[in-house]
């Protein structure tokens, strides 16, 4: 089989698993009470933006893979620009779900004020609209495009110096910043959200039940694999890719930070048995 061929497969496996379970994230998300709070309008923003980036290379970029059609390599830039947005809303949409779970710990009577449903859905439009315009400058304004790469058969960078040293700042060190960020404050905040329930319940002399000190351990899991497959994607495009000969193997290990968002659906659910329960109980009804 040619090598284009298994790339294309391994592109639509990843990209469409990645779909279905990002949409299962989403439709969970709305089923669940619970999930029409702050947290949730951002969960269900993050479903969206996984879900957005799966798309993008299950429609356009796998085309390609097989036939690549010199009219939409041309104009791929103009795809990977949308990417790279998609890109930056799910990484600051991380840090501004991390902030909100450490508000509600840390801070709880501003909680309230700082995210109500309403401010979130406007914090989420700001992350939209500025990730946009930041990447539109920097990507076609500025011509440092992000398209289509014939060798890889997936987004690159143009191998400019100009490039190269546009996209360390903009793209690796800003994200990789942001993404142990995210993950300092998730693993804060789930330490004292742990030390708080312990400290309630030992002053009732009540026990910690499983269930909770697995919903504990739950949080932690999901936190810390989330953080981590975003922070994968970055060091192996930026660091890895570049050492590699294999052309396959550079083409998974240089996507890798797209496909980060296919497995996060996964990880998600498998995280929340609450959302996998909606779906347990839609099943028992037929």
């Amino acid at each position: 089989m040619q090598e284009h061929f298994i790339v294309a497969i391994i592109t639509f496996l990843v990209t469409s698993l990645g779909t279905v379970a990002n949409l299962a994230v989403f439709v969970a998300a709305r089923r669940i009470s619970s999930m029409n709070s702050s947290f949730g309008v951002i969960t269900k923003n993050q479903a969206i933006c996984n879900t957005i980036m799966c798309l993008i290379f299950l429609i356009y970029i796998l085309p390609l893979q097989i036939f690549p059609v010199k009219i939409f390599v041309r104009y791929s830039h103009c795809v990977g620009t949308a990417a790279m947005a998609v890109y930056e809303i799910s990484n600051l949409s991380h840090f501004l779900i991390a902030f909100n779970r450490f508000c509600a710990v840390f801070l709880p009577s501003y909680y309230e004020r700082v995210f109500s449903p309403f401010g979130t859905k406007v914090m989420t439009y700001i992350i939209w609209v500025v990730s946009t315009i930041w990447c539109v400058v920097l990507y076609e304004i500025v011509a440092c495009h992000f398209k289509y790469d014939d060798a890889s058969w997936s987004l690159a960078f143009l191998p400019s110096k100009k490039c190269t040293r546009l996209t360390w700042y903009s793209d690796f060190t800003f994200n990789t910043s942001l993404v142990v960020m995210t993950l300092c404050t998730n693993l804060i905040t789930a330490i004292q959200a742990g030390r708080k329930s312990r400290m309630l319940m030992n002053a009732a002399g009540i026990r910690m039940s499983k269930r909770q000190r697995q919903r504990e351990l739950n949080f932690i899991k999901q936190t810390f694999f989330q953080g981590t497959t975003i922070f994968t994607g970055q060091v192996t495009y930026y660091i890895i890719a570049p050492l590699l000969s294999n052309s396959i193997i550079i083409f998974i290990v240089g996507t890798l930070w797209a496909f980060m968002h296919a497995v996060e659906g996964g990880i998600i659910l498998a995280s929340n048995q609450e959302m996998r329960n909606t779906y347990r109980k839609k099943k028992r009804e037929f």
